[in-house]
């Protein structure tokens, strides 16, 4: 039997009322806030130091991880596994986080920069950068799948991008881009101060100014995907392994916590439609300024605080 004209008018009005509060700012607002954790710079970020001191610190950021039930992904960067009589040590380190559940991915093999790197010498090390990380995930039936730009710098043009992205495809790899950093390569660096000169006030003082800085940002976040896309987005964090996050991760993620964010893969993020090339190119893969610049918005992110500034600058 037909439809008849009624019936065909009342599901005409009953789609476009659903469309009109799916698009509806009120809609929007009420989605559930999701974000995807990446850490760069596996097995350590930063300054290096004793295998047994990096034992203690992979041992309690992977406590953190499970304890507040987040999945995340970490980007290796295999030249730091060669060290000398620690080689081992380290690869099993890298092995502990695999089969802690945190997923691997590539970040070349030495933290090469894409601006300063010739394509060919780029890919070479971006090969290189999967011997250990590939044989690893193997043992558990997986295989790499993501990539992260060193120092979030794409191929500086869109052509060298878009061949490199080629040349990783056919690899079974896709590129991971962020929409936050929070800077904690920066406050590590006051923090690690702080560890060396057994200055508990100093430890106490950086890790404050970081929640806070965090919070400030994630806030800024919010408000610029809603601005470009007029609904929150899957983002993506951008965190790094060291002594900061791995010493005060629950109080890192009740920040999110507070904000009402849910964990999710990186694979979950990235399903989330916004994550289409940006129409006009800038070599950064922070997403968020890449599609502000697109779209001629100009971006005012806040700043760490001028103490933090310093001791980084001071201490390189």
């Amino acid at each position: 039997m037909g439809r008849t004209k009624a019936s065909i008018g009342f599901w005409s009005l009953t789609l476009i009322v659903s469309l009109t509060l799916l698009f509806s700012p009120t809609a929007a607002s009420a989605q559930q806030k999701e974000i995807a954790i990446t850490i760069d710079d596996l097995p350590l970020n930063g300054k290096q130091f004793e295998i047994a001191r990096l034992r203690t610190m992979t041992d309690r950021l992977l406590a953190g991880l499970k304890r507040n039930q987040v999945p995340a992904i970490g980007f290796v960067n295999e030249s730091l596994l060669y060290v000398p009589g620690e080689t081992d040590a380290r690869i099993a380190l890298l092995r502990q986080w695999a089969g802690a559940g945190v997923e691997l991915g590539n970040h070349t093999f030495a933290h090469v920069g894409f601006k300063d790197t010739p394509m060919a010498q780029y890919e070479d090390d971006f090969v290189r950068g999967e011997t250990v990380t590939r044989s690893i995930l193997k043992e558990q039936g997986t295989k790499p799948r993501y990539f992260r730009h060193p120092f979030l710098q794409m191929g500086p043009t869109l052509e060298q991008e878009q061949a490199f992205e080629k040349f990783i495809g056919e690899r079974g790899y896709r590129t991971a881009p962020i929409t936050i950093d929070i800077y904690d390569w920066m406050f590590r660096v006051g923090y690690a101060k702080a560890i060396s000169d057994h200055d508990q006030e100093l430890a106490k003082r950086v890790a404050a100014e970081y929640f806070k800085f965090a919070g400030s940002k994630i806030d800024f976040s919010e408000r610029l995907a809603n601005d470009l896309f007029g609904r929150p987005i899957k983002h993506i964090l951008l965190l790094h392994a060291n002594e900061l996050n791995a010493e005060n991760f629950d109080q890192l993620i009740a920040v999110f916590k507070a904000r009402g964010y849910r964990f999710i893969t990186l694979e979950e993020a990235l399903r989330d439609p916004v994550y289409v090339f940006p129409d006009r190119y800038t070599p950064t893969s922070d997403w968020l300024s890449h599609w502000a610049y697109s779209k001629g918005r100009t971006v005012n992110a806040p700043a760490p605080p001028e103490f933090i500034q310093k001791i980084y600058a001071d201490n390189p």
